[in-house]
């Protein structure tokens, strides 16, 4: 977790960047692996990593937190990634098929 605290210290630019994005990578390889789920910073990483990557890239996250039923911070992350509201209709249906 000190490593975590570490990376936070970093200071991220208004446009991300790759280097951004590892920063971010590496924090959430971190709180995933130690399962800190309710962290504040796994939320941000997340959106911080997404953002840069795409969201396909989050796969592996995303399933690990579905099945701890994290659906709340599930819904905020793709929001952020996808630039898009949570009541677009489009999100709302996606949020349907993948019962968030």
């Amino acid at each position: 977790m000190q490593a975590v605290d570490v990376y936070c210290k970093f200071p991220f630019s208004e446009e991300l960047s790759f280097d951004d994005a590892y920063i971010f990578g590496e924090m959430v390889q971190i709180l995933m692996k130690l399962e800190e789920f309710d962290d504040p910073r796994l939320e941000s990483s997340l959106i911080g990593y997404g953002s840069v990557m795409g969201w396909n890239c989050l796969d592996s996250y995303v399933k690990k937190l579905e099945n701890a039923f994290k659906t709340a911070l599930l819904r905020n992350v793709y929001c952020a990634v996808n630039k898009k509201s949570p009541d677009d209709s489009d999100v709302q249906q996606y949020f349907k098929f993948k019962l968030w």
